[in-house]
């Protein structure tokens, strides 16, 4: 049968580990460091030609795009400009957006964070609490896949299912003995209520790549429903992940002539997760399509409630936390850690958008929380992780860094998906700089970007990248008319240079041909390292 895939775009008892991710990362104590920022401002109009400078600068002409393309290089020693044209001209930089949020994450918690969420047990109430962390890796596939977990005889397990993760608190409950729940409540208030940024399209709620934002997440926020057209003579739903089967509200689905063309589609509207389920599906064939689902707090209480009745356990009712609610109180049953490596990773390498929005609501929450001196959980300040208060504390970050080098920015979202951001190639290009020589962070926000050649959205380009000694750790985006490219190239000396490559007002004549001067400003760099080998690169004049 043949197979497509549609796609509209630790518990403290057993105890989780990132087997791949963590790995990766080298947990250090938290600092701010400021890095030479004056430097980069100073040196930002004093180029000298150079052979880099006269390659890159060949390489960006070619593509034609005139005010459209910006570019900054900066060599990460010393903040020397290496190049640079419209670097302090505002533009959109859609996914790159997520290295200023990944970053300024890394400054704010350290590279030893972990978001927690706890799985509290009030006997005396009666009452079960999820209290969210606003951790977007809770039950998301695609972490849990590359995970293991020690069991209570203290084996590794590799992998593990969402169902088999929630099945592991269903075992907590029976374990503590009580049998019946008054209430089961999901404890989102970390985050505010606005689960959609008004600065996304309207129109594509559906879309992963537009999954809600909450104070707790589940399954990515989506939903994965498969179907086939085999011999039954109709289209049978053979997945749905999670297991919402209730959210099914209609399914007029038929089965087509072999090879036609499948018009298979499952629909929800922007405020329900009905699934309505229409069209047909080419006969011996299936399909899977994912799509995101509408408030994870609530669909999650009912999900939990239900998988406690199917063990003997009475849930008299299930529901999420009101602004009003006390705090959670109670026994810790289990609690699920996710090491912020594993969220850099998904955010930077896989450029998953809710990973984005959630570091910056939760640099929201902490920073409010911080000035007022309540702690995570209170409910005098509840709601304090918004897009609001976490553009405001990105900003300040960014401003500390770089100082005036934010000149032109404007924050809406963590993840760059909204229109409405803009930044600059100059300003993005000192930001990398910054980060690959902090001497705390660096080694953490580095493993957390696609290589080039190798991994995540940077897989497949860069061709000529594959067994060269000089690596290329970046940053893809793309939005309606938007391409960019930011990220470090390192020679095998330890030098390493910055870079930023912003295309915008792409949508009549496409990407191709700002893409091809990302890959070209990203060779010439590769290409300079190769040749000069150990080489110091002569430094740029002043311009005094």
């Amino acid at each position: 049968m043949n197979t497509t895939r549609c796609c509209h775009a630790a518990l403290a008892r057993p105890r989780f580990a990132a087997s791949r991710s963590a790995a990766h990362a080298t947990l250090l104590a938290f600092g701010l460091s400021l890095f030479g920022t004056s430097t980069l401002s100073r040196n930002a109009n004093a180029q000298s030609p150079t052979p880099i400078t006269e390659s890159i600068r060949k390489s960006v002409q070619a593509a034609g795009l005139g005010a459209s393309l910006a570019c900054t290089v900066v060599r990460c020693e010393d903040g020397a400009v290496l190049f640079d044209a419209n670097g302090s001209l505002p533009l959109k930089p859609a996914s790159n957006m997520k290295v200023f949020t990944t970053g300024a994450a890394l400054q704010r918690f350290g590279t030893d964070f972990k978001f927690r969420t706890p799985l509290l047990l009030d006997k005396a109430q009666r009452r079960l609490t999820i209290v969210g962390d606003g951790d977007p890796a809770f039950g998301d596939p695609k972490v849990l896949e590359r995970m293991s977990f020690v069991d209570e005889a203290g084996k590794a397990v590799p992998g593990i299912t969402a169902a088999k993760l929630l099945n592991m608190w269903v075992d907590a409950v029976v374990r503590s003995g009580q049998t019946t729940i008054n209430e089961l409540v999901v404890d989102g208030r970390i985050f505010d209520h606005e689960c959609y940024n008004p600065t996304w399209p309207t129109d594509q709620r559906s879309r992963p790549y537009c999954a809600e934002v909450w104070g707790f997440n589940y399954h990515a926020n989506m939903m994965l429903l498969g179907a086939s057209a085999g011999d039954s003579g109709r289209v049978t739903l053979d997945q749905l992940e999670p297991d919402y089967s209730w959210a099914i509200a209609r399914n007029t689905a038929q089965i087509g002539p072999a090879k036609s063309k499948s018009t298979f589609v499952v629909t929800r509207n922007a405020t329900s997760n009905a699934l309505s389920i229409s069209g047909r599906l080419p006969a011996k064939t299936s399909t899977v399509v994912d799509l995101s689902m509408h408030d994870a707090p609530a669909l999650f209480a009912e999900l939990f409630a239900r998988a406690l009745r199917a063990r003997g356990i009475e849930v008299m009712s299930a529901r999420v936390a009101g602004i009003h609610d006390p705090a959670p109180t109670g026994e810790t049953l289990g609690v699920i850690q996710t090491p912020i490596a594993v969220v850099l990773e998904r955010t930077n390498t896989d450029s998953a958008n809710l990973y984005a929005e959630c570091l910056i609501k939760r640099l929201g929450a902490a920073s409010v929380r911080s000035a007022s001196r309540e702690p995570i959980g209170s409910t005098r300040e509840p709601h304090t992780g918004s897009w609001s208060n976490g553009t405001a504390a990105l900003r300040t970050a960014i401003h500390t860094t770089i100082g005036s080098g934010d000149q032109g920015f404007v924050l809406a979202d963590g993840c760059g998906l909204s229109h409405s951001n803009r930044i600059t190639s100059a300003g993005q290009a000192m930001w990398l700089r910054a980060l690959a020589v902090d001497p705390i962070n660096s080694s953490a926000f580095l493993n957390s970007l696609a290589l080039a050649g190798s991994t995540g959205t940077v897989k497949s380009r860069f061709e000529r990248l594959a067994g060269n000694p000089v690596k290329v750790r970046c940053k893809t985006g793309y939005i309606n008319g938007v391409s960019t490219l930011s990220g470090i190239v390192e020679a095998p000396d330890g030098r390493k240079i910055a870079f930023s490559v912003l295309g915008n007002n792409l949508e009549k004549i496409g990407t191709d041909r700002a893409k091809k001067a990302q890959e070209a400003v990203v060779m010439n760099i590769a290409d300079w390292f190769n040749a000069t080998s150990m080489q110091v690169l002569s430094p740029l004049s002043e311009g005094h």
